[in-house]
């Protein structure tokens, strides 16, 4: 249902009330539609993160069934695993990620790195430069990413301003939880490729 005043009149993108009677037909269909696909996607998302929570419950149970089997407590719930069935042409992956994000040294850190770029300005690679600027860029949801800033402190730079960056960037490195994926494979004999499922397990 679209939002309603309460005086029953449709609220519109910008925020004005509209009465139904005024409102075109096209327009009150196209808002069934979207509602009604809406719906079945939300139920949708429902049931993948049952199903994402169900499935890593019960490897779960065999995992802590084949620790205690040789004498272990548990495995390590944070460890990456490749299950395979006895034909071997049906497997899931399980990948366990930390979620890593940076505090407020990571401004400090840049703050350096300019420096650093600003004494090299005359004889500074264009592509470094670009490398450098990339890797502190953030999304729309004004996040920088990861990968890139942590790729960094690989580059092999022997310069003390340099090297206090690499440092505060590892200093400002939190974790923050760990996001598991599920990775559903099958080949059609033991010659072919893997293929996978195209089930988005990630984000639910």
């Amino acid at each position: 249902m679209p939002v309603k005043d309460d005086k029953g009149r449709w609220i519109d993108a910008t925020g004005n009330p509209v009465p139904p009677k005024y409102i075109d037909p096209v327009e009150k269909k196209r808002d069934q539609m979207v509602e009604k696909q809406l719906r079945q996607a939300f139920l949708l998302q429902e049931r993948m993160a049952k199903f994402k929570k169900a499935v890593l419950a019960d490897i779960g149970k065999y995992l802590d069934w084949l620790a205690h089997r040789h004498g272990e407590d548990a495995l390590s719930p944070g460890g990456n695993y490749m299950l395979t069935g006895f034909s071997g042409n049906k497997r899931i992956q399980i990948k366990v990620n930390k979620v890593i994000e940076f505090d407020e040294r990571l401004q400090l850190a840049k703050k350096k790195i300019d420096a650093c770029l600003e004494r090299w300005s005359q004889g500074a690679n264009d592509n470094f430069k670009v490398v450098v600027f990339d890797a502190f860029k953030v999304d729309r949801k004004g996040n920088v990413d990861t990968k890139r800033i942590l790729g960094l402190r690989k580059l092999k730079i022997k310069d003390n301003e340099w090297v206090a960056a690499m440092d505060l960037i590892t200093e400002a490195i939190t974790i923050t939880g760990n996001r598991s994926y599920l990775m559903f494979q099958i080949k059609a004999d033991k010659d072919a490729e893997w293929e996978s499922l195209r089930l988005d397990l990630a984000g639910v």
